[in-house]
């Protein structure tokens, strides 16, 4: 085998005045590095010694003809690409020559009197091409960490990579011809082979996911043109149990959290409302001193109001996103603004898009988001929302006058650069993100105030 960008051809024929300039023609008019052989003792000998990607054979020759030739090759080189130069044009040549699995044939009359030798090249080309192709995919599914398999529509086995053996616990050759349903279980491979079917009908790759033997997998089935009898589809399967256990841990823990929360959140508001109904009940402060402690009192429950709020959401917020919803930018944006209490400030809606989400953890990302942006800025602000120029996401912006501290610890839990902060804001920011599996950013605006980027986003229009 040469190199990507160059072609060996090997010309045999026991013509040598044909074979000479058969080889010499494709090497000097189409490029194709060409060598000559007289009989077909001397191809086997050139073959067995220097590497070709293509041989080109007359079919009538003393001793070996072409075909015979190809059997021969055949018994060392199981895929080298060989075209047949047959002077007989009948279909029983032609039906022989495609039986012995030739890659194409001409007829040699008119490659030598009409001068095609640039169709000839043509097909060298393209059959070097393929072959070249077919190594390089068999060589993927070989070193494939995914489990392949080519499987009939009745799930007879016609090929498997060692990756699909490993998993079945049996040698790749002996896999060869028996049923899915012989070396797994019966009812993951009749639902295997089920879809495999539905594919090949459709025409079009189909995935779903399943267990076998405790494992989680996630599988494909490709339906597979060829010159088969039968239909046939390729079976890509992939372990993902680490992620599903991952995913199910996640969910455990979430769950726990968010108890704890409830709980704890549970018994703060009892002696929060207590004291709160005892400030309310207290009668007028004598004095301006008084009255400041009383108004310290309620702004500090206040504040502890706020906090349970916010641990709650926050509990609740970085839960994985299972089923989004596909829904519109403005309209998640617009809803969220109705939660904000911002008489002198203005948002609007620059571009929009269609996005999978979670609805209401969405609209909670950008009400907070929205409310940051008033709470850190003196006096009317503009807001605006739109995508990025990427097309990987969306932004919000304001024109106000940035954010202090550096850009990544603002997402931290209890950072707040205010004194009535509580710090969980962009934390709830980011654990919404997360949960969608986006990413959330802050940068600078057009207009030098603040702009959060949130990326990794499928958008549609």
């Amino acid at each position: 085998m040469t190199s990507e960008n160059n072609i060996r051809t090997l010309v045999v024929d026991d013509s040598d005045f044909f074979a000479e300039m058969t080889a010499d023609t494709l090497t000097q008019q189409h490029d194709i590095d060409s060598v000559a052989a007289n009989s077909a003792d001397e191809a086997l000998d050139r073959l067995d010694a220097e590497g070709f990607d293509c041989v080109v054979s007359d079919y009538e020759m003393p001793e070996m003809d072409g075909l015979e030739l190809l059997e021969s090759i055949r018994e060392t080189n199981s895929s080298i690409p060989f075209i047949l130069l047959t002077g007989r044009g009948d279909e029983e040549t032609a039906s022989a020559a495609i039986k012995a699995g030739v890659a194409d044939y001409l007829l040699k009359l008119e490659v030598v009197e009409d001068k095609q030798y640039g169709r000839l090249a043509n097909r060298i080309e393209n059959v070097v091409s393929q072959e070249r192709t077919r190594r390089k995919f068999e060589s993927l599914v070989a070193d494939s960490p995914d489990g392949i398999v080519h499987l009939t529509t009745d799930g007879t086995i016609l090929s498997v990579n060692p990756s699909m053996a490993d998993w079945l616990d049996d040698d790749p050759d002996t896999l060869i011809g028996q049923t899915l349903d012989d070396v797994m279980d019966s009812e993951a491979a009749t639902q295997r082979v089920e879809a495999g079917r539905n594919a090949v009908e459709s025409g079009t790759a189909t995935r779903t996911e399943d267990a076998v033997g405790g494992r989680h997998y996630q599988n494909q089935f490709i339906p597979v043109d060829s010159h088969r009898e039968i239909d046939t589809f390729q079976l890509v399967s992939r372990d993902i149990t680490e992620r599903v256990e991952r995913q199910h841990e996640l969910e455990r823990q979430n769950e726990r959290l968010e108890e704890f929360a409830s709980v704890v959140s549970h018994d703060l508001r009892n002696p929060l409302n207590v004291a709160q109904g005892a400030v309310d009940l207290l009668t007028e402060p004598a004095d301006s001193e008084e009255a400041e402690l009383v108004a310290k009192i309620d702004r500090s429950l206040d504040r502890m109001g706020c906090i349970i709020e916010d641990v709650l959401a926050l509990a609740r917020q970085g839960r994985t996103v299972n089923d989004p919803q596909e829904t519109e930018l403005s309209t998640l944006a617009s809803t969220a603004w109705t939660w904000i209490e911002a008489e002198q400030s203005s948002m609007s809606v620059e571009s929009s898009a269609e996005l999978a989400a979670d609805s209401g953890r969405v609209q909670d990302l950008l009400a907070n988001l929205f409310r940051n942006a008033i709470e850190h800025n003196d006096g009317e602000v503009e807001i605006e929302v739109g995508l990025l120029e990427s097309g990987e996401g969306f932004y919000i912006a304001d024109d106000g006058t940035g954010v202090d501290g550096d850009a990544d610890d603002v997402f931290e839990m209890g950072y707040s650069s205010t004194q009535d902060g509580t710090g969980f804001g962009l934390a709830i920011v980011e654990q919404v993100a997360e949960a969608h599996g986006w990413e959330v950013s802050l940068t600078d605006s057009d207009s030098g105030g603040a702009c959060f980027e949130v990326t990794s986003v499928e958008l549609h229009d």
